[in-house]
């Protein structure tokens, strides 16, 4: 049985063993009631889809995110790939680092607080933004009701927040922090925090915002939307 390919070469329908971070797993059943499970997991080699039948569960441990030595085959269904586990157990940090040659990748939270400024040319946009999400039900019930009492105050509310989501203002700045998920902490491994500032320069002097907008877009670039 071969092993330790990366994700990105697996052959299709050939048995091979992986080392892999799960890092979500949904429990569902199948027409007949049986219990399955779909799983997103990956490692420094890319992201997989795992799919484990009712018959692979019985008698082992739950699968949850975390560290697991996985068995089973790629296989196409309705044209997405998808490995097939016939057999999965806990590995530890050590074993992957052994076999994979590197650190597990950690699901990243990206925390986000965006600063703008209202801008006059912005304004009557805000009128139909605001009608649109009504319609389609995107308002919380707070604001529902704000709009219903009076839909003049809370445009102009709206307005005068410089709310992005109203698109009725200039960005001033956007920080981003990137840290770990909670939950998603393994023993041996630190995981790695960082902070970016967007807007403003080193010497805190004000960016353009087509300028910032490039850096945060590059930044978000590496965001793993499977992962994430």
């Amino acid at each position: 049985m071969k092993g330790n390919i990366p994700i990105t070469e697996l052959p299709f329908n050939e048995e091979v063993w992986l080392m892999v971070f799960v890092t979500s797993v949904r429990e569902r059943r199948t027409q007949q009631g049986k219990p399955f499970r779909d799983a997103s997991a990956r490692n420094a080699t890319g992201s997989l889809a795992l799919k484990i039948w009712a018959e692979v569960l019985e008698g082992r441990e739950e699968i949850k995110p975390g560290l697991w030595g996985v068995t089973g085959k790629l296989e196409s269904f309705q044209d997405r790939s998808q490995f097939v586990v016939t057999e999965y157990r806990p590995i530890n940090i050590e074993q992957y680092r052994e076999h994979v040659g590197c650190d597990p990748l950690l699901p990243r939270a990206f925390t986000m607080d965006i600063e703008t400024i209202a801008l006059p040319g912005f304004r009557e946009r805000v009128g139909p933004k605001l009608e649109k999400d009504f319609r389609l039900g995107y308002m919380r019930l707070e604001q529902q009701e704000r709009y219903l009492e009076d839909i003049a105050a809370e445009e102009e509310r709206v307005y005068q927040l410089g709310s992005l989501n109203a698109t009725s203002g200039r960005i001033l700045s956007i920080a981003v922090h990137v840290g770990p998920v909670p939950g998603f902490e393994l023993e041996g491994l630190i995981s790695n925090q960082s902070e970016h500032a967007f807007g403003i320069d080193k010497e805190g002097n004000e960016q353009g915002e087509a300028q910032a907008l490039k850096d945060f877009l590059a930044l978000m670039s590496d965001f793993d939307l499977e992962c994430d």
